[in-house]
């Protein structure tokens, strides 16, 4: 007689056989939860129901895991009508099955709590928070950017078990990942309302508010939870600091991240917020310093994802630094000396060794210089040309060159000049500022080189 013979006469349908060979076998090694089950098939089929419970019983006591003795004993204890101990047996059933990644027979034990009536709802001694397993693999799915496949997988135990908090939890956190914070805010929201008093979650949705930028209930949600005994209040400080920051209020930004640091001097978080901070406030200088910090210490606590991110800001930092730079060495700051009738007169050198006060005149088409500075740099006249000057008379001016004009570093070589008989102050016109933009400020006028 073997256990294969036995369950060859339970498939045939002779269950008197398969028992008479199996009572032998459990005589002699009562230990096989096998044996149990097997026993317990047989007598279901037999519609010797009582014996069936005892049996299956004894199945899943020595297999705690053993799903298909769970779901036996249940279908046994409903056909005697003892709907408690049928949907104990068929949750540790589904139980069973959610952790073995089995949801087909986890479906059919739910279907038949469901046939249960109102005593499924899972009210009493366990719920599906209890498959931790099944929650585990969700989110080891989640983390590895599977949130298709989790969501579907909390939707399916969702809809038998909606008053499930974990699930409502780890759905909220899955559609957070896919940034469908509105969504993960509601069911966050559901899940308080059924553990008001999980810190946890508090701390999930303030996280939630602060990516929806709802800077005032994130505030709120830390907050309360610093009133608390949470364990490692640096984190929340950190986070608060964050809500402050949407809000702009830098001052106490700063100073919770001083609380955080002072905590737990090596949250890297605070230091790449602060940084945050500083690089929203163009100091590039403290951006870069907190950043490197955060890198420093993230390399210490094996935290590669994060040192690549902080690398990234880095090199985009000093991507803006070089391009600030090349700006800046395309924008001449020039002080302005006094104005004429509103009109910005700045000092220009000519062939690098002659100052002259000259009016800023975008409408003369060419510089023209005073006689007096004429004579200093010795220019040699080459003729004559009609041009019309302050007063709106025209007059015949002497035209001449220049080896140079410069206004600081931008320099023009070899530009033609009229001189200006009369006329102390001369006229900075077209030939030389076309190559710049000019921008008129109150004490400087800016030249952009073009």
């Amino acid at each position: 007689m073997s256990y294969q013979q036995a369950l060859e006469d339970i498939k045939l349908g002779y269950y008197e056989a398969a028992i008479a060979k199996l009572d032998p076998l459990l005589h002699a090694d009562p230990s096989q939860a096998k044996l149990w089950y097997a026993k317990a098939l047989a007598l279901v089929n037999l519609q010797r129901f009582g014996e069936a419970v005892t049996s299956a019983q004894l199945s899943v006591q020595l297999n705690p895991t053993f799903a298909p003795g769970y779901q036996l004993l249940g279908n046994a204890c409903t056909q005697l009508e003892d709907k408690r101990g049928a949907i104990s047996a068929y949750k540790q059933a589904a139980h069973c099955y959610l952790d073995q990644g089995d949801k087909k027979q986890a479906q059919t034990c739910l279907d038949k709590l469901k046939a249960l009536g109102p005593q499924f709802i899972p009210n009493e001694q366990k719920s599906f928070q209890e498959s931790q397993e099944f929650f585990q693999k969700i989110s080891v799915g989640a983390e590895s950017g599977d949130h298709e496949a989790a969501l579907n997988n909390l939707n399916w135990l969702l809809n038998f078990d909606p008053k499930n908090a974990e699930a409502l939890a780890k759905r909220g956190l899955v559609q957070a990942k896919r940034r469908n914070y509105s969504a993960a805010l509601a069911d966050i929201n559901l899940a308080l309302q059924l553990c008001p008093n999980d810190l946890n979650l508090r701390l999930q949705r303030g996280k939630i508010r602060l990516w929806l930028n709802d800077a005032e209930g994130a505030m709120a949600d830390f907050s309360a939870l610093l009133e608390t005994e949470w364990g490692d209040t640096s984190e929340i400080y950190c986070l608060r600091s964050q809500a402050y920051q949407q809000l702009n209020d830098l001052d106490s930004a700063f100073q919770d991240l001083a609380n955080a640091l002072y905590i737990n001097p090596e949250n890297s978080e605070c230091y790449r917020v602060r940084g945050d901070i500083y690089r929203g406030l163009k100091d590039w200088e403290e951006a870069i310093s907190n950043y490197r910090r955060a890198i420093s210490l993230s390399l210490e606590q094996g935290n590669q994802f994060n040192y690549k991110k902080l690398q990234a800001k880095i090199a985009e930092i000093e991507r803006k630094i070089e391009r600030e730079k090349q700006e800046a060495s395309r924008i001449i700051r020039v002080p302005i000396k006094s104005r004429h009738g509103g009109t910005p007169i700045i000092e220009v050198l000519f062939n690098d060794c002659v100052t002259c006060d000259m009016v800023l005149d975008t409408g003369a088409g060419i510089v023209c210089v005073p006689e007096e500075i004429a004579r200093s740099l010795n220019i040699v006249f080459i003729g004559n040309q009609p041009l019309r000057v302050a007063d709106g008379s025209v007059t015949n001016a002497p035209i001449g060159y220049v080896r140079s004009v410069a206004i600081q570093q931008a320099k023009a070589e070899n530009l033609e000049v009229a001189i200006l008989p009369r006329y102390s102050t001369g006229l900075l016109g077209q030939n030389y500022l076309w190559r710049y933009d000019v921008r008129i400020l109150q004490t400087e006028v800016e030249l952009y080189l073009r």
